[in-house]
């Protein structure tokens, strides 16, 4: 059934019929794959009301069962739930700079569905980790067998909170980042319903997004998808040389979508209603500030796949100085782009929007990140989550490494392109204490599983990305190179999992890897390599001959390089002893195991040995 066949829903006065059982069954939760993708289409319409700081929104969700499996029943994450006391997240939280516990009114978050039908029949909805509310499970009057199709009429209002995090509000300034009823991932593995941790983020259905939005006219906004209809703001809020391309014809003539018919009629005096459009994407956010700054650029590239113009935006905000204004933050989104674009292969989407957001630090969704700065290091991070959480859409809490440590290796290696290897010695020197105390935990953990939030980060982000470089040195720059594009060529727009990164990374080095993903991200042997001995010899011909005896004192073993003067040889025995010998002209004053620090070496005092 087309979009533009559909019925107009209406809505019915009584509220949804809520029952909160103390312990609700959230049902297993398995690993799930991307080979089942379910459809997903969103029709939404909001208003934005500032006096009461409140989002009022309505939407047309169409659901189609695209598994093998009968449907009973369909889960909603309310994300902003999260943000608010009594949560999952509030309760748990180990940083007291996020305390949402100790939030009052009107200061929270929420995130309340008012509203949920089929029909015109209203759904019975279950929170199952009551008292949060992060996850909602709606019955269906009936079961969806596979290949049918169901439309769900939703209605909710939402609220930033005024402490950030991930979302917020202050002022006239709001970043939605969370804030419609968000429909859970199923797939091979069920539903993949979660509730909001401070350690893990998230995991979505590719859909296609609708949104218009009812906001005062002076307001500028940036967001995921397109404008299609009306004024963004950027026109009047424009800083820069170059005119703002809209791409509004980006996706063709839209057909007509259904309208969960909350808008009045006609737009209220002093307000106006920008609709945008988004296609295979799962989230959609937006930010709006009417003090924003806009600054543009245009992107053009051979061919009609990808798209021959990309449009980049930047909306910074008054006082942010030269780090954001005058094409600073522009070019460093270009430039991470445009270097993104090599390693994997063409962005597929008509633009991306860089803007400054409350909250420090930064967010990525589709088309769009939030950034706290504009230093390069946090554009390349977040740019590269377009690709690795965007188009490659891991399962975030339950495989953080796969997009936080692949993100943070992508950051590490352009900046090693710019300024050596060296760039890597505080995250290995780092990571070798933690080695060496024994307290590392498996990265593969599920994130929410970790002992503390700095142990998910040392994990997920910082071992994650040392571990994608040894992966790099393991296979050669070239292979490794193949592999990534390989990658995202062969799974784009899908859900992935380790075993698809895995598959990929045998497939084009023609070598087997499983031991190495085995040993570095399920467990928490350690490796340690250390020069044992050295025997020198002075030859007869006036060359020396140095032997190294290499010793493997960790359970973890990896090929090794030896430099012994300015010669180098990699030692590829897995046995614990292992002799090196080298030829050189002059007699070497020393010996050092992994000279770049590419392995995560629990011990590097042993490394190394001075022979005079």
């Amino acid at each position: 059934m087309s979009l533009a066949s559909l019925p107009r829903r209406a809505w019915l006065a009584p509220p949804i019929a809520l029952l909160v059982p103390a312990l609700w069954p959230a049902g297993p939760v398995r690993a799930g794959g991307g080979e089942c993708q379910q459809g997903v289409r969103y029709a939404i319409e909001a208003v934005l009301d500032e006096e009461a700081g409140l989002l009022r929104a309505a939407a047309i969700l169409t659901y189609t069962n695209r598994s093998a499996d009968t449907l009973d029943v369909l889960y909603l994450h309310l994300h902003l739930n999260a943000f608010r006391p009594n949560s999952l997240w509030a309760r748990t939280e180990q940083r007291p700079a996020y305390d949402f516990q100790s939030l009052v009114e009107p200061d929270y978050a929420f995130e309340r569905l008012l509203g949920a039908s089929i029909e015109g029949l209203d759904l019975v909805a279950r929170f199952p980790s009551a008292p949060d509310s992060t996850v909602v499970e709606l019955m269906l009057p009936s079961p969806l067998v596979p290949g049918e199709e169901v439309s769900v009429d939703l209605r909710w209002d939402a609220r930033p909170s005024t402490l950030c995090r991930r979302q917020c509000r202050g002022g006239r300034h709001y970043d939605f980042a969370q804030w419609y009823p968000r429909i859970a991932v199923y797939d091979e593995g069920g539903w993949q319903q979660h509730p909001l941790f401070p350690q893990g983020e998230f995991f979505g259905e590719f859909a296609a997004f609708d949104v218009v939005l009812d906001l005062p006219d002076d307001q500028v906004i940036g967001a995921t998808g397109v404008p299609v209809e009306g004024d963004p703001g950027w026109r009047a809020a424009n800083r820069g040389t170059v005119e703002p391309r809209l791409q509004d014809t980006f996706y063709g003539p839209l057909e007509a979508t259904p309208s969960p018919g909350y808008l009045p009629r006609e737009v209220a005096a002093g307000r106006k209603r920008v609709r945008f459009h988004a296609e295979d994407v799962h989230h959609f956010a937006w930010s709006v500030d009417p003090d924003y700054r806009y600054e543009g650029a245009v992107v053009r590239r051979g061919g009609s796949d990808p798209p021959p113009e990309l449009a980049i935006h930047v909306l910074y905000r008054p006082g942010d100085g030269e780090s954001w204004g005058g094409g600073s933050a522009l070019e460093r989104t270009v430039g991470a782009l445009r270097w993104l674009e090599e390693v994997f292969g063409p962005y597929p989407y008509p633009q991306l929007t860089n803007l400054h957001r409350l909250e420090g630090g930064g967010t990525e969704f589709p088309m769009l990140v939030m950034n706290g700065s504009a230093g390069e290091g946090l554009i390349l991070h977040e740019v590269a989550h377009q690709y690795v959480h965007g188009i490659l859409a891991n399962n975030e809490w339950r495989e953080a490494w796969l997009d936080e440590g692949f993100a943070s290796f992508l950051t590490a290696w352009f900046r090693e392109q710019q300024a050596g290897p060296g760039v890597w010695l505080n995250t290995v020197d780092g990571l070798a204490r933690l080695e060496k105390l024994g307290i590392a935990e498996a990265v593969s953990t599920p994130a929410k599983d970790f002992s503390s939030f700095q142990m998910y980060g040392a994990m997920s982000y910082a071992k994650a990305s040392a571990i994608f470089r040894m992966l790099r040195e393991l296979l050669g720059e070239d292979d490794f190179r193949r592999l990534l594009r390989e990658y995202y060529a062969r799974h784009r727009f899908r859900h992935v999992t380790e075993s698809d990164f895995l598959r990929t990374a045998e497939a084009v080095s023609g070598r087997q890897l499983k031991w190495f993903f085995d040993a570095w991200l399920h467990g928490t042997d350690t490796l340690d390599y250390a020069v044992r001995d050295v025997e020198q010899e002075h030859l007869a011909d006036g060359s020396w001959r140095t032997v190294v005896e290499v010793e493997r004192l960790g359970e973890i073993w990896m090929p090794v390089t030896v430099r012994v003067g300015r010669k180098v040889v990699v030692a590829e025995s897995r046995v614990r002893l292992q002799r090196v010998e080298f030829i050189t002209s002059a007699r070497p004053r020393e010996v050092e195991i992994d000279p770049d620090a590419v392995l995560l070496d629990a011990d590097r005092s042993n490394n190394r040995l001075d022979l005079d």
